[in-house]
């Protein structure tokens, strides 16, 4: 039987091992709250609102901050997953490849498109592997992992 641990860090450990990633939250943010206020003032421009709806704007940042506070830092949290089993070259590359990961160098993985920021890559966003002793350890995004570690699971006999 195949055995394998997928942890996620506290934010403290995730901020600590990748600082980007509070860079591009705000960045997102910022563009954000840009669009929101675009949207508002062209509401009233074209008639829809008789005043620029300060409270709308304030609420969609906060309703939008949010949401992307929760994606970043639980559901793509940065991870680490062990997984206790002899896995093959080929079909971890296809696992690799079936989560729309490429491999830039030996056993690190970048993916196809950038998660958190629009102009770079978070350390946090890559998918390193080291193989120790029969025991695979990945690091990356949480539901990065979960989905690359099902595919190891079903495509690995026990």
């Amino acid at each position: 039987m195949i055995k394998y641990v997928l942890k996620r860090f506290k934010i403290r450990d995730q901020l600590s091992a990748d600082f980007l990633k509070l860079l591009s939250l705000a960045e997102k943010t910022a563009l954000a709250f840009m669009l929101i206020v675009l949207v508002f003032v062209f509401m009233e421009k074209i008639g829809l609102t008789d005043v620029f709806l300060v409270g709308g704007v304030i609420g969609g940042t906060i309703g939008f901050l949010t949401i992307t506070v929760k994606k970043i830092y639980h559901n793509e949290a940065f991870s680490e997953l062990k997984i206790y089993a002899d896995i093959k070259q080929d079909m971890l590359r296809s696992a690799i490849l079936s989560i729309d990961y490429s491999e830039k160098k030996d056993g690190v993985h970048y993916p196809k498109k950038r998660i958190f920021s629009i102009f770079h890559y978070c350390k946090s966003e890559i998918i390193t592997h080291k193989a120790q002793n029969g025991i695979h350890i990945f690091t990356g995004p949480h539901n990065r992992l979960l989905k690359l570690s099902n595919i190891i699971l079903r495509e690995t006999p026990n």
